[in-house]
């Protein structure tokens, strides 16, 4: 399995999405939803501390998918940042709730603790 740092991965994703964007929307993924990006080290590792390699935040082949999803939603379908997350980082399930306001992303985060 492929691990992406997140300089891998952005240009992967466009070559147009600038890092503070990106950086914003993987805070407001991991804010409003109960998914957290793993941490862990890339399968290019580039930080080094004492010659060992350093974790960062990556992210697989499912993570591209879903966030190149995301950036066409959103820049080409002019779709809204915060439905399009949670259509994609959601169940189904979880996303009737969040529709009918009966989702609470801190009692579901509380679940994965």
């Amino acid at each position: 399995m492929v691990l992406y740092s997140k300089t891998e991965i952005r240009p992967l994703i466009s070559k147009d999405l600038h890092r503070r964007k990106f950086d914003r929307w993987i805070q407001k993924i991991q804010s409003l939803t109960p998914y957290q990006f793993e941490r862990g080290i890339p399968s290019k590792p580039k930080i080094f501390k004492d010659g060992l390699p350093q974790k960062v935040v990556v992210f697989d082949e499912e993570d591209l998918a879903k966030l190149k999803e995301l950036y066409d939603r959103v820049t080409y379908d002019s779709e809204n940042l915060t439905l399009a997350i949670h259509q994609l980082f959601l169940s189904e399930q979880d996303f009737k709730r969040w529709i009918n306001g009966t989702y609470d992303v801190e009692e579901e985060k509380k679940k994965y603790q």
